[in-house]
């Protein structure tokens, strides 16, 4: 499923979206951010049917659904506030929008995505008394049981607790990427951001400011001359993933690309996990030294920068590249100075095994032939 937005426009008083220009590829969660009044809800309404837009086209898989309505689209949509009948039980709500003659095909099916979100205990339980978590939950299997081309979520955990937050994300991606259905994720909070996303879109005023994949966003985000993404991601992270290739006395390497890294912890083999590390974690030299850093990685200086960090210290960002590997380092300018650091130059990066913090970690096959 490939959605497209092409020059979608739409005006209210004092307000302008747009013209907006957007790609979701297929089996892509793309995470929208942006602060409060810039137009995400709009656009997640537009896409549904719940709004018009002015001018521009909605197209799926290369078909305009513009001037389809709502119940054509084949489109989820879950809201910050489940929508559920309080006088049904949980599995009465799942099977709400379901033919009569089509519930009792879909009986596994929806056995396995409760298992899946870990609420099959539920499926008998009234909507009351079920936490804000469970309700969530209910919600998003219904959404997923009528086999949507699009999953459209704006902020449906944003009133949930920390702790169900963490879980809700694990399993919400799990349930997407494993079966191949795209979203588009709509949050203030660059948590989210981090867990959910293979793609982001930053929205300011109206307009889509920069969408790329979240590791370049984060690149960019470290960058003093884009200033937006500075704000939202406040001092920025180096972003890494990559498929496990061994797990052995709590230390796990990974693949990313041509390059093993190690950290912390056990992980299944072939399983995909995503780490954060931040740029003052990762250590320069001209020369290859002995060090206890598990992790050393020959690089390229491709650009050095005031960081956007307002210290006032003579703090520096040195970008750093090799193959598709995108790293910074954040270093103090004396410190450059004194190693001889200069744009071009082949360095060594180095970080410990207990520097990167995982953020992601998942282990899915697509099944697109047996859905759900």
């Amino acid at each position: 499923m490939v959605l497209e937005l092409v020059n979608v426009t739409k005006d209210f008083p004092g307000f302008r979206l747009g013209p907006l220009n957007l790609k979701v590829d297929d089996n892509n969660i793309l995470v929208m951010i942006g602060p409060t009044g810039s137009g995400k809800t709009t656009i997640l309404n537009i896409i549904v049917g719940l709004v018009k837009p002015d001018s521009g086209s909605i197209v799926i898989d290369g078909v305009d659904i513009t001037n389809l309505p709502v119940e054509s689209r084949n489109i989820g949509y879950s809201f910050q506030n489940p929508c559920l009948f309080p006088h049904m039980r949980v599995y009465e709500n799942i099977t709400f929008g379901l033919k009569k003659g089509y519930r009792k095909k879909k009986d596994l099916q929806i056995k396995g995505l409760f298992e899946g979100l870990g609420i099959l205990h539920l499926l008998n339980r009234h909507i009351e008394g079920l936490s804000g978590g469970e309700m969530q939950k209910v919600s998003l299997a219904r959404m997923l049981i009528t086999e949507p081309k699009i999953m459209l979520m704006d902020e449906p955990i944003a009133h949930l607790d920390d702790p169900t937050k963490r879980k809700f994300r694990v399993e919400l991606r799990r349930m997407l990427k494993g079966q191949g259905i795209s979203g588009i994720y709509v949050t203030h909070f660059v948590d989210d951001v981090y867990a959910l996303a293979d793609s982001v879109s930053v929205l300011r005023n109206g307009h889509i400011e920069k969408t790329d994949s979240l590791g370049s966003i984060l690149s960019y985000s470290n960058h003093s001359s884009l200033p937006f993404l500075s704000e939202i991601f406040k001092g920025g992270y180096n972003y890494i993933e990559g498929k496990v290739i061994s797990s052995r006395n709590c230390v796990t390497v990974f693949m990313s690309g041509s390059h093993k890294i190690e950290t912390i912890g056990d992980y299944p083999i072939d399983s995909m996990i995503g780490v954060l590390i931040r740029p003052e974690d990762i250590i320069l030299s001209l020369d290859l030294p002995k060090t206890s850093a598990r992790n050393t990685i020959r690089t390229r200086v491709t650009s050095i920068v005031n960081s956007n960090l307002k210290t006032g210290c003579g703090i520096i960002d040195v970008y750093l590249e090799i193959d598709n590997l995108h790293l910074i380092s954040r270093i103090t300018n004396e410190s450059r100075i004194c190693l001889g650091i200069r744009e071009g130059n082949y360095i060594y990066a180095m970080f410990k095994a207990v520097s990167p913090h995982i953020i992601r970690e998942e282990k899915y096959k697509i099944d697109k032939n047996n859905p759900l």
